[in-house]
């Protein structure tokens, strides 16, 4: 994706994940807030919008793994470190949404660099390039804070926004048409920092079907009966559940269960928060994590308590033996997406930042 034009600001874009799914985006297969605002980019005025290619280099994969863990312990890596840099020479600005970069000191001095940010590492020393120390963090112009957490962290080294996550509600859109689609079955999905291990002991005595999509690393060797596992081990997870598949579903279950491990700073289990919220399905979800929404204090799921397999219990119990609750809890998320968690407002937060930095803080203008 790339709009050209002559005497503009050069606006570089980093985010490899992307890279080979652009077009299933544009053809409505894959979720469009998984772009993180830069089809909104396209829109400041005077700017043109690159996105990087990161090419695997021609080393050896063990010397390439040696390399990323001790230059970059990680957290990046040097096909995507180089193909920055390289860009930095050309750019007045690199956007990077796969996270801070190590080699930022190295850039040229006008190249501004705005990077998504989630937590900062519990351990950034013992690696040369550590893209979250401090001394490659001064180096940046403005951090996207997902939380108001990161916000806190990050906002005395450049200048931060918090800005919340959202979900493509075209993709994720309940399907009224269907007349008998709901076949009452609980869904989890996700493989991050999951607790899968209390999840499957509260559902051994559940008299309801249990859907469970996650890698097979993750599975017990024996699974109560009411449980089907899905392993998603490939990357992309969507190689085993396609997103028209999931969003089928989400459709037909009686809510989404997000079991997490206990973690204050985690920000796991979000976007599948906000893709049940949209479908209309109630959360039920670990006390867990520093998100700015709370499905119980917002009336659309249920908070447990870590390792709490008596209170997974209860509470799918609880919704599925009262379906108004359900469909009460489901209206209510659906309501609190389209109000504050949508596309709208993510880009414009997102033009709103990126205009702020690269005019100097002079208010830019959007076509």
């Amino acid at each position: 994706m790339e709009k050209v034009h002559s005497d503009l600001k050069k606006i570089s874009i980093i985010h490899p994940y992307i890279e080979n799914r652009y077009d299933e985006i544009t053809s409505g297969e894959y979720p469009k807030n998984h772009l993180w605002g830069i089809d909104a980019l396209g829109n400041l005025s005077n700017t043109s919008i690159k996105i990087i290619e990161c090419p695997s280099l021609s080393i050896h994969p063990l010397l390439e793994k040696l390399i990323n863990r001790f230059l970059f312990k990680n957290n990046s890596s040097i096909d995507i470190e180089i193909a920055a840099l390289k860009a930095s020479k050309t750019s007045d600005l690199i956007y990077s949404v796969s996270g801070p970069l190590g080699l930022s000191r190295f850039y040229k001095k006008s190249c501004k660099l705005i990077s998504w940010v989630f937590r900062i590492p519990e351990n950034t020393y013992g690696c040369l390039f550590h893209p979250y120390s401090k001394h490659n963090l001064v180096h940046y112009s403005g951090f996207c804070c997902l939380t108001k957490n990161c916000y806190v962290d990050f906002k005395d080294y450049g200048q931060s926004q918090f800005i919340p996550w959202y979900i493509d509600m075209e993709l994720f859109c309940p399907d009224n048409s269907r007349t008998n689609h709901k076949k009452g079955f609980f869904l989890a999905t996700g493989k991050t920092r999951r607790d899968y291990k209390t999840f499957i002991r509260a559902c051994e005595h559940l008299d309801v079907e249990v859907r469970i999509i996650a890698p097979n690393s993750q599975r017990p060797t024996i699974l109560p009966s009411n449980i089907k596992w899905f392993d998603s081990s490939n990357d992309p997870p969507d190689r085993t559940i396609s997103y028209s598949t999931l969003r089928d579903w989400y459709d037909e279950c009686l809510a989404v269960c997000i079991p997490l491990e206990d973690d204050e700073e985690d920000t796991c289990g979000y976007t599948n928060m906000l893709e049940a919220m949209s479908m209309r399905k109630p959360v039920l979800m670990t006390k867990s994590g520093c998100l700015d929404i709370n499905p119980e204090k917002n009336g659309y799921g249920l908070l447990i308590n870590p390792y709490d397999y008596n209170g997974w219990s209860t509470a799918m119990n609880k919704l599925a033996n009262n379906p108004h609750i359900c469909s009460e809890m489901g209206l209510k998320g659906q309501n609190l997406v389209k109000e504050k968690y949508n596309g709208t407002l993510f880009n414009q937060r997102i033009t709103d930042f990126v205009g702020f930095i690269l005019y100097n803080g002079k208010k830019s203008s959007v076509i």
